[in-house]
């Protein structure tokens, strides 16, 4: 078959005399990965970090409640927006050290790096991946700030996560001084005012009604070993909500148990 039979593709030039074909650029298909996997990182970030933006907020919203020169409202969307613009600087630093890889990036986006991140004119190009990063951040409360009581839920959820965290870390540190538990206080984990202390009939709490006969085995030290081994299975269930503690007597024997409508515990502690 000769030249004449051989039918150019669609996206040749329509002109004649000119057989060059026209090819996809190069540089738009990759600058559109790049900014595809930018989002895709930044996204993700918000998510998995969301608790600690929020634990960062409260600090410092704490820091600046005393010398305000803002709403708190302004204060909390300046707090949010910063948190952001580091992810997003933080993420192009990481691909940029990743550029190497050519199936993901070629030499012609040099220029992209030419940017101090986004507090410079990368700032505008990153604007609607700031704007994404809100709405995750903020799509699991009742609407977008300001909104100062939705959030302070987040964060009281949060600090139930941080008790619950530190009860594991607490029983890990007993373990390693057990030789000077005796002489540590122990809370009343029912009210949360009282100290718990010990004659030789009972366990009693200084401040609430908490009476617990004592056993043979039954000691403060012992009783401080199962709180914490109740506060971590709790935790290793996955379960977010805090615990309660209770007293009941049933069969004319008196336990402490632990309890969760959350994952539906309800076990003796002791």
């Amino acid at each position: 078959m000769g030249k004449e039979g051989i039918t150019a593709p669609l996206d040749s030039p329509s002109s004649t005399g000119n057989p060059t074909l026209t090819r996809p650029s190069l540089k738009s298909h990759s600058q559109f990965n790049w900014k595809l996997k930018l989002r895709e990182n930044c996204y993700n970030r918000v998510r998995e970090d969301r608790s600690r933006l929020l634990w960062r907020l409260r600090t410092s919203t704490l820091k600046t409640s005393h010398s305000q020169q803002c709403s708190p409202q302004q204060q909390e969307v300046d707090i949010v927006r910063s948190a952001f613009e580091d992810i997003v600087s933080d993420e192009f630093q990481k691909m940029k050290g990743n550029s190497t890889d050519t199936r993901l990036f070629d030499s012609e986006m040099d220029d992209i790096w030419e940017y101090d991140g986004v507090h410079s004119s990368c700032q505008g190009q990153c604007e609607d991946i700031l704007l994404e990063m809100q709405r995750i951040f903020y799509e699991d409360l009742d609407s977008y700030p300001p909104m100062q009581q939705g959030l302070e839920n987040e964060l009281d959820t949060w600090e139930d996560e941080v008790d619950e965290y530190l009860a594991s870390a607490v029983f890990e540190h007993m373990q390693l001084n057990e030789d000077k538990a005796h002489k540590e206080e122990i809370w009343c984990p029912i009210c949360k005012r009282g100290e718990l202390k010990e004659d030789h009939k009972l366990i009693y709490c200084t401040h609430c009604e908490l009476r617990l006969n004592k056993a043979s085995e039954l000691t403060l030290g012992f009783l401080r070993e199962r709180l914490a081994e109740a506060h971590t299975e709790h935790l290793d269930r996955g379960c977010r909500l805090k615990p309660k503690f209770c007293v009941k007597t049933q069969f004319s024997l008196t336990a402490l148990y632990i309890s969760c409508e959350g994952c539906e515990t309800f076990e003796v502690v002791i």
